[in-house]
């Protein structure tokens, strides 16, 4: 039975993560810097009914926190990022990065498993390059635990922020104005083949990158569009070939629940296509099965929507009602 640490252990990944490794043989310890974001979640585990978990402080900016809450961890998942926090968070994702892989190499954690982002064909965004060289750090400064990179690209499921932009934009835009970028590919992944991904990453005797695709390739619009249908919307789409990303993020901003900072960053890294260059890790898992685009968004739509405030369930109820419906 393995100790297992996940940090992050109060965002979307990584709580989900938390949930399923407690199924599992090992021992799991929850990491977070927020004590008030540990007991929401502790009361929101008791309300499920669930154990009590265990949760350890760590803090990325706190050498110490993190020495303390690595001892005696055989296996540690690498789940913070800086990117809500402002502009200077490649620098502090690097310096976090270092810290962690340092204090792991000190306490003699066995393995690191690291989420990061797809490598772009072109030149990456500044999220991208950052979550990129994230991956490059921790493998460059482990010597004795193995690292482990998983890379996906936008992550299906209520709590995403990727997500959030893209069903608000097919829920909220009876008509919609189509820039090119959004020709673009990606490999849009379910968060439940994210998190059997990362759980079996724990017991692999993998090492090394390697892409967690989903099982279809879709450009940007195709997205929009089957979100848009599973909502028995049919948008009016009018595609425009010179609207730029950074000038798209600033409406989006104005469209949907994301932070705007995170979804400027977000829609800058559409650039090009994110598609996974080594596909071989699901070989490992030959009983899992990824599921389709389709199937994983009905999910997240179902999921979200009992959490929508009434106010915006009615707005957009409304905005439904005067959408293209198919078959109209």
């Amino acid at each position: 039975m393995s100790r297992v640490l996940v940090t992050g252990a109060t965002g979307f990944v990584g709580s989900a993560l938390a949930r399923a490794l407690d199924a599992t043989e090992h021992t799991v310890l929850r990491g977070s810097r927020d004590p008030a974001a540990q007991r929401r979640h502790a009361r929101r585990a008791t309300d499920r009914g669930e154990v009590p978990a265990g949760w350890v402080r760590i803090d990325l900016d706190d050498p110490a926190s993190v020495d303390a809450a690595l001892e005696g961890v055989d296996v540690a998942y690498d789940l913070v990022h800086g990117m809500g926090g402002g502009d200077d968070y490649a620098e502090r994702e690097r310096r976090w990065a270092s810290t962690f892989i340092d204090a792991a190499e000190r306490c003699g954690v066995r393995r690191v498993v690291y989420l990061g982002g797809v490598e772009p064909t072109d030149e990456p965004s500044p999220h991208l390059k950052s979550r990129l060289d994230t991956g490059v750090l921790l493998r460059q400064r482990a010597s004795r635990c193995d690292v482990v990179e998983l890379r996906a690209s936008m992550i299906v499921g209520a709590g995403s922020e990727s997500w959030r932009i893209v069903r608000d934009l097919a829920t909220r835009l009876p008509a919609m104005v189509l820039p090119k970028w959004l020709e673009n590919r990606s490999e849009p992944i379910a968060i439940d083949d994210v998190i059997a991904a990362l759980v079996h990453a724990a017991t692999s005797d993998t090492r090394g990158v390697y892409g967690v695709p989903g099982p279809e390739l879709l450009t940007g619009e195709e997205i929009l569009r089957v979100v848009a249908r599973l909502q028995g919307i049919r948008p009016v789409c009018v595609s425009v070939p010179f609207v730029s990303q950074r000038l798209s993020s600033h409406w989006i901003r104005w469209v949907t629940r994301a932070d705007p900072h995170i979804a400027t960053e977000l829609v800058l890294g559409m650039s090009s296509d994110l598609v996974c260059r080594d596909r071989t890790y699901w070989a490992e898992m030959p009983e899992h099965r990824p599921l389709a685009f389709e199937r994983a968004a009905q999910r997240a739509i179902d999921a979200e929507e009992a959490t929508l405030p009434a106010s915006t369930r009615m707005i957009e109820g409304l905005i439904r009602a005067v959408a293209l419906h198919p078959g109209a």
